[in-house]
């Protein structure tokens, strides 16, 4: 297919897809009920204890990647 066409395409099924979206009708009837003042007694879970030290490692693993890849393009030459 031509470019043009597929854009059109492209552009056409975005426009149609978000339209049955935002064109669905409320649920009301089917809503859950809102939730009670009780409590559950399962366990919680720390989400954000720790980030920092995922975010470290994940510096430290780019750094290591990238010497590597640096140090290898070096030999090439």
């Amino acid at each position: 297919m031509r470019p043009q066409i597929v854009k059109i395409f492209v552009y056409l099924l975005c426009a149609l897809a978000s339209t049955t979206f935002f064109g669905a009708p409320l649920q009301v009837a089917n809503e859950p009920p809102p939730p009670g003042s009780q409590r559950t007694g399962g366990p919680e879970l720390p989400i954000d204890e720790n980030v920092f030290i995922l975010v470290g490692v994940a510096i430290i693993f780019g750094v290591y990647v990238a010497y590597k890849r640096h140090k290898a393009t070096q030999k090439a030459l």
